[in-house]
């Protein structure tokens, strides 16, 4: 098989080994096992063209983010929806950056989330593009953006709805409405939804 064939077994190995169980591994093996899962991941990314380097510095991410933000003036869904991407290997990369960057620590993951936001204006947009917005959007809800979370949070849902993208749909779902959403909607409001995301994930096995 060639290396592009082989990503999605990377994928799986990833995820497999980011399991834990609860009952025989104390919280430092379960650290060291999702640290093992984002290495897995980052070594895949590296040979498909994606550096990120574990040393990286606050004022690396904040040069992301304002390249990021600079990106999305003056895009609104149906300009991003205007070019979807047809590139095999892209997507498979598209969809390694959003499974590593939920097992990669803190200082790493926004790199990841915001390689998805640019990589979706250059080249289009894929099915893990919702999932970039909606973390993306969490993000935003970190730092105290609460206006630009909620709407790259609508735009995640607006994707998520014109593409056929049930296997993000638990991710999708568990960073807008755990999370952002809950800033400006009732707890009720929310939790049909989370319901849903948590029967769907296991129907995707995400």
């Amino acid at each position: 098989k060639t290396f592009s064939e082989k990503i999605p077994a990377y994928k799986t190995l990833c995820n497999c080994d980011s399991m834990l169980l609860p009952r025989t591994l104390n919280v430092g093996s379960g650290r060291r096992k999702y640290n093992n899962a984002a290495q897995i991941g980052l070594d895949v990314l590296r040979q498909l063209g994606e550096h990120f380097s574990t040393d990286q510095s606050t004022l690396s991410v904040m040069a992301e983010f304002s390249k990021t933000k600079t990106l999305l003036l003056g895009k609104d869904v149906d300009i991003l929806m205007s070019k979807v991407m047809n590139d095999e290997q892209m997507i498979a990369t598209m969809d390694l950056l959003d499974t590593t960057s939920l097992y990669c620590p803190p200082h790493l993951s926004p790199l990841l989330i915001l390689r998805i936001i640019q990589l979706s204006i250059s080249h289009g947009v894929c099915e893990s593009t919702a999932f970039g917005f909606a973390a993306y959007s969490a993000l935003l809800s970190r730092i105290g953006d609460v206006h630009n979370a909620y709407k790259y949070g609508n735009f995640a849902l607006d994707i998520m709805r014109r593409m056929p993208t049930r296997e993000k749909y638990c991710r999708v779902s568990f960073f807008l409405f755990s999370g952002v959403f809950l800033r400006s909607n009732r707890m009720h409001s929310c939790l049909d939804t989370v319901l849903k995301a948590h029967h769907e994930g296991l129907k995707a096995g995400d």
